[in-house]
C-alpha cells in the first residue's frame, strides 16, 4: 500500500526543478491507525515533514455491511457528546448509512506542510514560500549560508481539531472598534524597529516550547518571548452561539481560543478515534451444545434469544469452507476435528436447547445482553481448540499453572472475526474535554476524515460515492488466545471483598452476571470506580487480560501496539488476538505449541512487577510501567485496571492517604489450592 506525496524533484546541485509524484510504502495497518487524514508526520530520509490528506480506498463495504459498525460510531457519538464534547457538522446523521463510504484504505495523498524555516546551525528563521527539502535552500545569514535548513517543527492546535502549522503570519484576535465580540486578525513575525523578518533567530538548539524566543540579529533587540495563536474557527462559533450554549465550560475566551504549540509528531496533535466489534452474522460451526452456552442461552429472555434452529446446510458450508484451508495448510488434527463435526451435524447429533425454556434472570439490561450474545457467537461460530491438543510437552506443567491462576479454559483460537475501524481524529486531548490557561471544560471535537473526492470514487467505478465521508475499516480473522477464570473461585473472591451475591440456587455464571450495574450509557466504562460489583468483575478480568497482552509480546513476536483484547464478561475471559493484519501469521500459534508454559508463568510476573512501584502500587496500580496498553490496543482506553485485583493491594478507587486494602484473585486461589 502507499502514502503519496509530489515535494519538488532535487537536482545534485541542490537547485529546484520541476515536481514529479513521490511514494513511500506501507502497509494497511499503518494507514488504518496511523497515517491517517490530516496527521502529520515525516517524510522518508527525512526529505520533508508532510500533511496527509485525501484517501483512497481499495474496496468499499455493500450497505448491508454498515448497520452494525454505523450503531457501534453513533453510540461512540453520543457518549463523547454526553461528556461535554463535540462532533463535526460534518458528519452526517449515522442512520443515513449512504452518506458514508466504509472500505480499507489503499492509499493517501501528503503534501508539504506550509511552515516556515529553521537553520538548524545557527537558528535562523527563513519565511520561504516552498521547500524543496534538504539542501535545496541555504541560510540566509551572511555568515552562516549552511544547506542544513528544515521546516519549523511546530504547530498550533486546538481542542476543535485546527492545526496551524508556524508561518509569517499567526492567528490572532482584536477587540471590536464598537464593543461588539472579538474580531479575527493576524499579526506577522517582525522586528519592530527594523520591521523586517529576514534577521530573526531563535537562539540555542533546545526544542523546549518555553526557550523558543525570537531574536533580531540586526537590533539584538527580543521580537517575541513565545509563541501565541489563536483559533479562528471556533471564535465564529463563540460569536455565533447563544450565552446558554457555553455547556459549563469556565474562563475568558481569549483562553478558550488560545492554541497550544507543540511539536508536529506529538501526541497531543493527532489522536485517532476508533473501534473494534465483534462479527456475530457468521453461520454457526455449533450450536449451544456445551453447558456453558446453554447456560448463556438461558439467561435471556426467550422473546429475544439468538436463532437456535442454526442451519444445518449453514453450518456444513462453513466447515467444509474451513476444512479446504486445513488441508492446504496440511492440518491434519484441525480437517479430523472439521470432519468430525460436519458428520455430526449432517446426523443431527448437536442440539441447541429450547427457546421455550424460561430465562434464568428476570431482567437483562441492553449491554449485559448485547455481551451475552457476543459470547454465544464466539462460541458458536469461532473456531477454537483446547491447548492441550497443541502443546508438545510440559502438559502436567501447564495444568498446575491453570490452577495455580485459577483458569478455567485456554483456548487456541483461529479465527475470530473483529472489525476495526477508523473514523475520525481529535486534537488537544483524546477525552471529551480539557483545560488551557483559566479556561475549563472546553469541548474537544471529533473531526471527520475529508470528503471522498472524485478520482477516488473514479477509481472504485463508483461516482455516487464522491462527497461521502469516508471511515476506515478491515474485517478480519484473528488468531488469538482464550483465557477465562472459574466462576467457583471469582465469587470466593468477591466474597473476600466483601461482595455477597444473591440467588444462590443461579449457575455461577448467572450470579455473577445478574450482579452486575447496567452500563447502557457509558460503554468505554469513563466511571468504572463508581459501580461496587462491575469494578471488580471487570477489573479482575481486564486486568488478566492486559497482563497477557504483555505476555505475549515476548512469545509470539508481536509488537505492543499489534496486540488486541475482547472481553467477554458473560464466560469470566478474553481472547488476546494479533490485531497487525487481516492473515493469520503463526505467532500465536507458535506461543501456544512451544511456549504456553513460559507464556502462562510470565502472566503472574506482569501482573506483579512495575518499574514504578512502589508508587504505582499505593495508588490505582495501574500505570504505563505495567498494565497499560497502547490506546489502540484497548478498547476501554485503560479503564478499570489495577494490579491489586489479582495479587493485592492498594485499593484502587480510593486515595493514597486511606489505609485500605482489596484481597487478590491468586490470594484467594492460593488459599483454595
Amino acid at each position: 500500500m502507499a502514502s503519496h506525496s509530489t515535494p519538488p524533484e532535487q537536482h545534485h546541485d541542490g537547485e529546484q526543478s520541476s515536481e514529479r509524484s513521490l511514494k513511500m510504502q506501507r502497509g494497511v495497518s499503518q494507514l488504518l491507525f496511523n497515517y491517517l487524514p490530516y496527521r502529520t508526520v515525516d517524510w522518508e530520509d527525512g526529505l520533508a515533514i508532510v500533511q496527509l490528506g485525501n484517501v483512497r480506498l481499495s474496496s468499499v463495504w455493500e450497505e448491508d455491511r454498515k448497520t452494525t459498525l454505523l450503531k457501534e460510531i453513533g453510540e461512540a457519538f453520543h457518549r463523547w457528546q454526553a461528556r461535554g464534547g463535540r462532533v463535526d457538522p460534518a458528519f452526517p446523521p449515522v442512520h443515513e448509512s449512504e452518506r458514508f463510504t466504509v472500505g480499507a484504505p489503499a492509499e493517501i495523498d501528503a503534501s508539504v506542510m506550509p511552515a516556515a524555516l529553521i537553520c538548524q546551525r545557527c537558528g535562523q528563521i527563513l519565511f520561504q514560500k516552498k521547500y524543496g527539502g534538504p539542501g535545496a535552500v541555504r541560510c540566509t545569514n551572511s555568515e552562516c549560508q549552511s544547506p542544513r535548513v528544515h521546516q519549523m517543527p511546530f504547530v498550533f492546535v486546538h481542542g476543535c481539531g485546527e492545526l496551524v502549522p508556524i508561518t509569517e503570519w499567526i492567528p490572532a484576535t482584536k477587540q471590536n472598534p464598537d464593543g461588539g465580540p472579538l474580531a479575527p486578525t493576524s499579526h506577522p513575525i517582525r522586528c519592530s524597529q527594523c520591521h523586517s523578518g529576514d534577521h530573526l533567530f531563535i537562539p540555542g538548539r533546545s526544542e523546549r516550547v518555553k526557550d523558543m524566543k525570537v531574536l533580531c540579529r540586526k537590533c539584538n533587540i527580543l521580537v517575541l518571548d513565545r509563541f501565541t495563536c489563536r483559533c479562528h474557527r471556533c471564535l465564529k462559533r463563540f460569536n455565533k452561539e447563544p450565552p446558554e450554549a457555553a455547556h459549563g465550560r469556565t474562563g475568558t475566551i481569549v483562553a478558550a481560543l488560545a492554541m497550544r504549540l507543540a511539536r508536529y509528531s506529538a501526541s497531543d496533535t493527532y489522536y485517532p478515534q476508533t473501534l473494534s466489534i465483534l462479527r456475530l452474522d457468521r453461520p454457526q460451526l455449533r450450536t449451544a451444545d456445551d453447558q456453558l452456552s446453554s447456560t448463556l442461552f438461558k439467561m435471556l429472555p426467550p422473546s429475544r434469544r439468538p436463532d437456535a434452529n442454526v442451519s444445518a446446510a449453514d453450518g456444513i458450508k462453513a466447515l467444509t469452507d474451513r476444512l479446504k484451508a486445513a488441508e492446504a495448510l496440511g492440518d491434519r488434527d484441525e480437517q479430523q476435528r472439521l470432519q468430525k463435526r460436519i458428520v455430526d451435524i449432517a446426523m443431527g447429533k448437536v442440539s441447541a436447547p429450547s427457546p421455550s425454556e424460561q430465562g434464568l434472570l428476570q431482567n437483562v439490561s441492553p449491554d449485559t445482553e448485547k455481551a451475552i450474545k457476543e459470547s454465544l457467537a464466539f462460541r458458536g461460530t469461532v473456531t477454537t481448540v483446547p491447548v492441550e491438543e497443541k502443546v508438545q510437552t510440559l502438559v502436567p506443567e501447564i495444568q498446575r499453572l491453570k490452577t495455580a491462576l485459577g483458569l478455567d479454559e485456554v483456548l487456541y483460537v483461529d479465527d475470530l472475526p473483529v472489525i476495526t475501524a477508523t473514523y475520525g481524529y481529535t486534537r488537544r486531548h483524546f477525552e471529551p474535554t480539557y483545560e488551557e490557561l483559566n479556561a475549563r471544560n472546553l469541548p474537544v471535537e471529533i473531526r471527520s476524515f475529508p470528503a471522498v473526492q472524485k478520482f477516488a470514487a473514479q477509481a472504485l467505478g463508483r461516482t455516487d460515492l464522491v462527497g461521502t465521508i469516508p471511515i476506515l475499516a478491515r474485517e478480519g480473522e484473528h488468531e488469538g488466545i482464550f483465557l477465562s477464570l472459574r466462576p467457583d473461585l471469582v465469587i470466593r473472591w468477591l466474597e473476600a471483598n466483601g461482595i455477597a451475591l444473591p440467588n444462590p440456587e443461579l449457575p455461577g455464571i448467572a450470579r455473577i452476571i445478574a450482579a452486575l450495574e447496567p452500563v447502557e450509557h457509558d460503554r468505554f466504562l469513563d466511571d468504572i470506580w463508581a459501580l461496587p460489583i462491575r469494578r471488580l468483575v471487570y477489573g479482575l478480568i481486564h486486568s488478566l487480560s492486559h497482563a497477557a497482552m504483555r505476555a505475549i509480546t515476548r512469545y509470539a513476536g508481536i509488537d505492543r501496539t499489534s496486540v488486541a483484547e475482547y472481553i467477554f464478561l458473560p464466560l469470566l475471559g478474553f481472547v488476546v488476538y494479533d490485531n497487525s493484519s487481516s492473515f493469520k501469521l503463526g505467532g500465536i500459534a507458535t506461543l501456544v505449541r512451544d511456549h504456553l508454559a513460559a507464556f502462562l508463568q510470565n502472566i503472574s510476573n506482569e501482573a506483579v512487577e512495575c518499574l514504578y512501584d512502589p508508587d504505582c502500587t499505593d495508588h490505582s496500580g495501574a500505570c504505563h510501567g505495567c498494565l497499560h496498553s497502547p490506546e489502540i490496543s484497548c478498547r476501554t482506553f485503560n479503564h478499570g485496571l489495577s494490579r491489586a485485583f489479582l495479587s493485592g493491594g492498594h485499593t484502587p478507587w480510593a486515595d493514597a492517604s486511606i489505609d485500605t486494602r482489596t484481597v487478590g484473585f491468586w490470594e484467594v486461589v492460593g488459599r483454595t489450592a
